[in-house]
């Protein structure tokens, strides 16, 4: 067995506060890292999103006066008959 003192002697080595500090400072990089990881994809999820949305309103308007244009034509020939 063990004695007591090399015990109390040992506390020190289990708990050394400088490691822990690492420890934590590795820690708090790495969650900082990836939640700024996080944030820049979210903020490229949503610049795509809005390109992909200012796309389908370019071709809905273009579809829309294509179709106006056709109807005009089309009322047009109609009335001269």
């Amino acid at each position: 067995m063990t004695s007591s003192s090399t015990d109390i002697g040992n506390i020190d080595d289990w708990f050394d506060l400088d490691k822990y500090r690492e420890a934590a400072g590795i820690t708090y990089e790495f969650s900082k890292k990836k939640a700024e990881d996080v944030g820049t994809q979210e903020r490229e999820t949503v610049g795509k999103t809005a390109q992909e949305q200012r796309t389908s309103a370019e071709q809905a308007q273009s579809f829309r006066e294509r179709e106006e244009r056709r109807d005009a034509e089309q009322a047009r020939r109609a009335y001269r008959f």
